[in-house]
Parts: structure tokens; C-alpha cells; sequence
């Protein structure tokens, strides 16, 4: 039985999302500057044509991979199951830490896009508002201003405090870290 032909639609999408995929996986094990676009293209199974036609030059197609990659922080951040009360505050930064630990994240997200996109794309990006957010919800007092520079200096330190996740030499060590991160979080957050 033959199986339905695909509309072109169908197959730009896929091409697409197969280049996507290739480029997340090469970045992310082996960084922005070990990876071609030719690579990029053998392991999607197309030419380098359709990466240039759908994501301009290298730069936009690791952007884009960031861009999906911190998706997947922000969907944590955003994720309504989660209660705004201390428990779930912690849980969710539990949750950002699991995300934060994967190797590709760290690469990609943490290693890679301040070097390869500049540093301030982060503070800007939608992560870190989605962030500062969830650190409005806290009592921080009553002075905009002093609320504003808590959270910001709190993002700056959780920022850091991811990074020592990349740093990680291995599993245990990764698993050792989170733990003392949640615990840290725990004495600095307040009883709400």
C-alpha cells in the first residue's frame, strides 16, 4: 500500500524541522564552532541549500536553536501547574535545573550563546523576564527600585549558578551540584 503523497508544505516543513533537529544535536554535542553547515545538512539527509534558504547563514540557524532550547526553560517558567507559594517556586527552579543540566542545553544555552550571540541577549530574552516574573510574586518590599535590583542581581545569580552545572565533571558531581543549588535556594527564599 502506498502511503499518501506529501503537499509541498509538508515536505518544506519537514525538510525544515529535520535541519533543526541535525543543527540542535550537532551544536549541542559539539558546539557552534566545530559544526558546519555542511555537517549540519548531511545529518539531516538534505544540501546545504535548504539550511541557507530556510535559515539564512549559521548564525540565524544556532539563534534558532537557542531560541527553541530556551523555549523549553521558559515553558517551566510559564507552566501553570506549578503554585506560586515557596514549594513551587522551588519546584520549578528544580525543574529549570533538570533542563539546565542536559549537555546540550548547557552548550548551546549556556556556553555558546553569549559568545556566539552576545551577552546581553539574555538579559533581554524571554527566559529572563518569564524570571523576573515569577521573583515579583516574592515579597520584596514595598520600593520598586530595591524589588527590581533583587531580582536582578537574583537572575544574575541563578544565571551563575547554572554555569556551574556545565562545569560539571560528571553525573555524580551534576547530580551533587543541583542538590546544593535547591538547598541554597531554599535558605535564601523566603517563608511565604
Amino acid at each position: 500500500m502506498n502511503s499518501p503523497r506529501r503537499t509541498q508544505a509538508e515536505r518544506r516543513a519537514h525538510t525544515q524541522a529535520s535541519v533543526l533537529a541535525s543543527a540542535t544535536r550537532l551544536f549541542g554535542a559539539h558546539g557552534y564552532a566545530a559544526t558546519s553547515v555542511e555537517q549540519i545538512a548531511a545529518d539531516a539527509g538534505t544540501t546545504i541549500r535548504p539550511v541557507y534558504h530556510y535559515f539564512g547563514n549559521k548564525q540565524a540557524l544556532f539563534e534558532a536553536v537557542t531560541h527553541a532550547l530556551e523555549g523549553e526553560l521558559l515553558a517551566v517558567l510559564r507552566d501553570p501547574s506549578y503554585t506560586t507559594d515557596r514549594a513551587g517556586l522551588l519546584a520549578r527552579f528544580r525543574a529549570c535545573l533538570e533542563v539546565l543540566a542536559r549537555p546540550d542545553v548547557q552548550r548551546v544555552v549556556l556556553l555558546d550563546a553569549p559568545a556566539v550571540l552576545g551577552k546581553s541577549r539574555w538579559a533581554e530574552s524571554q527566559v529572563v523576564r518569564a524570571a523576573s516574573d515569577l521573583l515579583g510574586t516574592l515579597p520584596l518590599g514595598n520600593d520598586p527600585v530595591r524589588g527590581e535590583l533583587i531580582r536582578r542581581m537574583a537572575i544574575g545569580a541563578l544565571t551563575e549558578a547554572a554555569l556551574t552545572l556545565a562545569e560539571s565533571k560528571d553525573e555524580a558531581t551534576l547530580a551533587q551540584r543541583i542538590e546544593m543549588l535547591i538547598g541554597l535556594a531554599t535558605l535564601l527564599l523566603p517563608n511565604t
